[in-house]
């Protein structure tokens, strides 16, 4: 990636779609870019994206604690995103896998349309983004028409890999995971039944295993250059002697290949005792090269074999991946307890690059010919902290209404606490044993998360309303005017700054005092009955003529985000006052938007009953009925 803006740039959806759900795959992340990456997936900033309560991004990191991590994102920490919880893993073992699988549609409730695959060298963090040479192997597959059969394959393949990884190296929550199972059953099937992917990952086998493979599948013999770039490369050991990686990569090229090693010269790990005790034995070494001039450091990791002719590269294949060119980034992998799990393509790259092409995709300046003096420095790809992220006792619960209303409880797999502690707003010390399914739950109890403790520590845990909304809480609005803006703000403004003096006001020039009263209705405060009722009235008018006109201008494909919309805002947003004077007048507006004529058309028999059953909560709520 050669511009600052490129990986965040990978979040934002084709023209004409929007972000339906993404799984993100890292060692690392940081909260400031990861709420930027969900803007630009969603189009919402971090106060609408709490407002719908839908997850729709998915992250799963490396479970070892470090300086900067020490807990999975709490509830609500990136609005919109869950973090898988971790089973525990052998100490010395390191996710170390980097890459994002996307999905887009019309809506973000609608079909998926558009899948699409980035396989990185970056972890989703500021410092990749704007402060780190990276690369992106990016694919792009429409739906309809069919895509490249290479293109499907390698979704396809990233898609399995992602849900072996779940399987075997996360704790699964049903009630909050339906939509990644969604994504990766789609991209699943969009695959073609044979062929060989080019997306490779050490799940199960090392990747040099497969990039030498690849590599001898599609290069005639006769390659005259070999270059290769890591951000890391081996551990320094005792004597100095050639890292065994480069001497690995030495097979993949004749014997009078050109051989270059692009290192940071600051973080050269073995190849700087290495090359001051045995010279380059054949290898030529080169510090990295900035295409903007920048000063950002190598962390791209690639090998490239091909034809050096006139000074351009040509028909050369190309590896770009996670793994670092060390021992545990490309001869290890996550069936060794001390091995990485990486993932990487390995491309056929047939054009001619002259040098700022190779610059730009190499980091490597073929006019340059001066190293630095390599120094050994950090070598990055194992743990930092052999302790691995504690897992609650109870990774989430969900409100159920039947046979009675409560907390269902969903215990971790090896949840070892005899009893766990839970508290959430107007309730403490709850108690429960080990593989307790329920908890009971008051009617007017809603809890938008819980606290777990199993005696040593505090954990806050989401909580999956009826719905499906995720550590939700419902909007309350102080006047008529706000909770109608809410309701008719639809579909949601992309973006847009998230001061609530933002909605729109729909109220009338003669409406401005209004708000001056509780709840917007003119005099209550002093009794005036008439008023009350004509003011009543008028807002049932109001909200009715409103929300039709909306509804009749719907077009199909945005129906299923509107019942949603309508569903979290309609029964809970309005104030307490107006309702309480609608239910004194027996103004029952849920009757008249369930008329045929103001209804939205064109509904689905399920979109019809799920229209009748919101009106129909919202009526018994209010008491209308």
């Amino acid at each position: 990636m050669t511009r600052e803006d490129t990986l965040l740039e990978l979040f934002a959806p084709p023209d004409g779609l929007s972000g339906h759900t993404a799984a993100l795959v890292a060692m690392t992340a940081s909260e400031d870019f990861l709420d930027e990456a969900m803007e630009r997936f969603t189009g919402l900033r971090a106060r609408e994206r709490s407002r719908l309560g839908r997850v729709q991004a998915y992250l799963m990191l490396d479970p070892h604690e470090s300086s900067t991590r020490r807990a999975v994102l709490r509830p609500g920490q990136v609005p919109g995103m869950h973090e898988l919880h971790p089973r525990p893993v052998p100490a010395k073992s390191l996710l170390h896998a980097k890459l994002a699988l996307l999905a887009f549609a019309a809506t973000p409730t609608g079909p998926v349309q558009h899948l699409r695959l980035a396989v990185l060298t970056a972890n989703f963090t500021r410092t990749s983004a704007r402060h780190q040479l990276e690369h992106a192997v990016v694919i792009d597959v429409r739906l309809a028409p069919a895509a490249a059969a290479a293109d499907r394959l390698d979704i396809g393949a990233a898609a399995a890999f992602v849900r072996m990884l779940v399987d075997r190296r996360f704790q699964r929550e049903a009630a909050l995971t339906d939509r990644l199972d969604a994504l990766l059953t789609t991209a699943e099937a969009v695959a073609p039944e044979r062929g060989r992917p080019r997306f490779i990952h050490s799940l199960e086998k090392p990747l040099f295993e497969q990039i030498k493979q690849r590599f001898r599948a599609t290069l005639e013999p006769g390659r005259n250059i070999l270059v290769c770039g890591s951000g890391f490369y081996e551990q320094p050991v005792p004597g100095g002697h050639k890292p065994d990686v480069l001497a690995e990569l030495e097979a993949l090229a004749p014997a009078s290949a050109r051989r270059y090693a692009v290192v940071e010269p600051t973080q050269a790990g073995a190849i700087a005792a290495w090359a001051k005790r045995a010279g380059d034995d054949g290898w030529l070494l080169r510090a990295p090269s900035d295409p903007l001039g920048l000063q950002r450091r190598l962390h791209a990791k690639y090998v490239y074999v091909g034809y050096l002719r006139d000074g351009h590269l040509s028909k050369g294949c190309a590896y770009v991946g996670s793994g670092n060119l060390s021992r545990r980034g490309l001869l290890t992998s996550g069936q060794m307890d001390d091995g990485n799990i990486e993932t990487g393509m390995v491309l056929w790259v047939p054009d001619r690059l002259g040098g700022k092409e190779v610059t730009e995709l190499l980091f490597w300046d073929m006019g340059i010919a001066l190293m630095p003096e390599p120094t050994v420095g950090d070598v990055g790809d194992g743990p930092e902290d052999e302790a691995l992220i504690t897992t609650p006792p109870i990774l989430s619960a969900a409100i159920v209404v039947a046979p009675a209303r409560g907390l269902r409880l969903r215990w971790a797999e090896d949840a070892a606490a005899e009893q766990v502690s839970l508290r959430w707003p107007g309730r403490t010390d709850v108690i429960v044993a080990r593989g307790q399914p329920d908890v009971p739950l008051a009617d007017a109890e809603t809890p938008a998360a819980v606290e777990v403790s199993d005696g040593s520590r505090w954990w806050t845990i989401p909580v999956v309303d009826p719905a499906g909304r995720v550590s939700w809480e419902a909007p309350r609005f102080d006047s008529y005017a706000d909770a109608l803006g809410a309701l008719t703000d639809f579909p949601l403004r992309p973006a847009e700054a998230d001061d609530d003096d933002e909605h729109r006001d729909h109220r009338d020039a003669g409406d401005d005092d209004d708000a001056d009263s509780p709840g917007g209705l003119p005099g209550t405060a002093n009794g005036a009955d008439d008023a009350a009722r004509t003011y009543a009235l008028h807002a049932a008018a109001e909200l009715i003529e409103e929300v039709a006109a909306l509804q009749r201008g719907l077009d199909a494909g945005l129906i299923d985000d509107w019942l949603d919309h309508l569903d979290r805002t309609l029964s809970a947003a309005f104030p307490p006052a107006l309702i309480d004077t609608w239910r004194a007048y027996r103004l029952d507006v849920c009757r008249h938007l369930a008329a045929p004529a103001l209804r939205p058309p064109r509904l689905t028999d399920g979109q019809r009953r799920r229209y009748e059953s919101i009106l129909d909560r919202t009526a018994i709520a209010w008491g209308l009925r």
